[in-house]
């Protein structure tokens, strides 16, 4: 990897780690300068603005998050689902910050949650559906299985839309393992989920 990409990585870490503490709107492209130890008009150079440093990382959590989703096959079954059910958990839990991040920030009614909504979360929105429904774009979706849909991704996002719920600050490969397997079990116990493996 290039010095310059290290450099980049390292301002999207910080920009990361501040985002999260202090909030988007809490954080300026000055701070995020001096914690990562770069000029502020390197930022400038690399993402234009502070936006575009936000987007930046937007896309580095959709992008693998999403390949993922298209790389996998219909769910048949229970066994299925709660595997990709502990798939998703795990992607997000590994990227705790970012996911606790992104869940905040598209909750609010800004520019940035509506390019969100119409193009990742909608590709995502079709990718599950797709491996849980076995429908393309053509078939139209129930009403009980966009509800199946929303509270699935509910109790997905949940740990990272409340994280003063339930933190754990010192995350290892054991305690990120030991939280998927907990919390999808958990999941797999809800009884609409269950039925959702089973339509």
């Amino acid at each position: 990897m290039s010095r310059l990409n290290v450099t980049r990585d390292k301002v999207l870490d910080v920009a990361c780690r501040l985002f999260y503490s202090q909030g988007f709107n809490g954080t300026s492209v000055r701070d995020i300068a001096k914690a990562a130890n770069v000029n502020v008009s390197l930022i400038h150079y690399y993402f234009k603005s502070k936006q575009g440093l936000f987007e930046s990382l937007a896309v580095s959590y959709f992008e693998p998050y999403l390949e993922m989703l298209e790389n996998e096959q219909p769910s048949e079954g229970e066994y299925r689902l709660n595997e990709l059910v502990k798939k998703i958990l795990h992607y997000k839990q590994s990227n705790y910050q970012l996911s606790c991040l992104l869940n905040r920030e598209l909750t609010l009614n800004t520019t940035f949650a509506r390019e969100m909504l119409v193009t990742y979360l909608a590709k995502e929105n079709h990718l599950l559906t797709q491996i849980l429904f076995h429908k393309n774009s053509h078939i139209e979706v129930t009403f009980k299985e966009k509800l199946c849909l929303l509270q699935l991704k509910g109790l997905l996002n949940a740990p990272f839309m409340m994280p003063h719920e339930f933190k754990d600050p010192f995350i290892t490969d054991a305690s990120l393992n030991h939280f998927v397997e907990i919390y999808s079990g958990l999941m797999n116990d809800h009884r609409s989920v269950q039925e959702l493996a089973k339509a």
